[in-house]
């Protein structure tokens, strides 16, 4: 039996999706008895608080990471290099800072660099070990990548390694000095029951501005169009909702009300995030996956699930609703947590 450890859960700020893949992984230290603390924006202590109300968030700046209006994101990238290297930076001084006050002995990261202890064990979640891009600049993408997952003691992979990954090359032979696959990671479990459909289509949207209000505006055109009612949840938790027409508008849902919308969509539209990859392995739904225009690894994602999976992609600037044969089939998986085997092996 371990000791009960004293554990900080700190995911990046860039989109919901590292906030909402940390959910099992919480689940699992609190029914161990852990004490767990979480931190980031003010986002993710919306969503953590509708789940565990008892925790301690502590608000740290994040990455506030902006994205071109543009088709491509290579030059705003460029651009936020100086940002994201001081963050970093900065994020280090942070974490050593909440060791001590918080008395941690382990700090848990979701894909934030820097953020790590020379007090704690320190474990990075990542699945993005080998970064899309130009061929000629992978190979230093991997690199420089690779440089900061090792700094940390250990790296987990949410993604199986073999022929069920969901990641695929993103994933595949990592070269860490230390790292384990623990298996998807998703705060939905699959339906039992059979739900009549309220809603034809779901669109789910996520990921930083500008490119999230835009996709919101072509979704909006799209099913003002349609003749069934569609639901939109905006991946705002600080907005509002309405009703208009044929929409019903949700700026954020809770889990269990994001779960039972989704169950009662026929067909889903979202980002092909590697977030929402996961979740829909559980979902168990048809969805069309729209990657934000220039994001290299959500392309990468619509085109592997595409001939993996049979799941249908469209760029942004096309997108547009024939009828149903627009949507592929579901991404299937065997989704299931290695984190008890993962778990026993750093003590937890």
């Amino acid at each position: 039996m371990s000791s009960k450890k004293r554990i900080l859960v700190a995911p990046l700020d860039w989109g919901l999706g590292h906030i909402t893949r940390c959910i099992p992984i919480i689940e699992k230290l609190l029914k161990n008895g852990h004490t767990v603390f979480t931190c980031g924006n003010k986002e993710s202590e919306q969503l953590f608080k509708e789940h565990f109300p008892k925790i301690k968030h502590i608000i740290i700046s994040g990455y506030n990471v902006k994205y071109s209006r543009r088709n491509s994101q290579a030059l705003s990238m460029a651009l936020q290099t100086p940002k994201f290297i001081f963050k970093i930076k900065n994020e280090k001084k942070i974490a050593e800072d909440l060791a001590s006050k918080l008395n941690l002995d382990i700090i848990i990261s979701d894909n934030r660099f820097g953020f790590r202890s020379s007090k704690t064990t320190n474990i990075i979640i990542s699945h993005q070990i080998h970064i899309q891009g130009p061929w000629l600049l992978k190979p230093i993408f991997y690199k420089i990548n690779s440089s900061y997952i090792n700094q940390f003691d250990n790296c987990w992979i949410p993604d199986y390694n073999d022929t069920n990954s969901l990641a695929g090359d993103l994933s595949k032979n990592p070269g860490l000095n230390n790292y384990s696959f623990i298996g998807p990671l998703s705060r939905f479990k699959k339906s039992k029951n059979i739900i009549p459909y309220k809603y034809k289509y779901l669109a789910i949207l996520s990921g930083p501005e500008p490119q999230r209000t835009i996709f919101e505006k072509i979704i909006l055109k799209a099913f003002s169009k349609q003749h069934e009612p569609c639901a939109i949840i905006g991946g705002n938790p600080l907005g509002k909702q309405y009703s208009k027409n044929n929409i019903d508008y949700f700026c954020h849902l809770k889990t269990d009300d994001f779960l039972n919308t989704v169950n009662v969509s026929e067909f889903l539209i979202c980002r092909s995030g590697y977030s929402n990859i996961m979740d829909l392995s559980v979902l168990n739904k048809k969805a069309l996956l729209v990657p934000t225009p220039g994001q290299t690894e959500q392309e990468y994602l619509a085109k592997y699930h595409t001939n993996k999976s049979s799941v249908k992609w469209i760029n942004q600037q096309e997108f547009k609703i024939n009828g149903d044969s627009d949507f592929g089939q579901t991404i299937t998986s065997k989704i299931n947590y290695l984190l008890d085997k993962e778990f026993t092996k750093v003590g937890l």
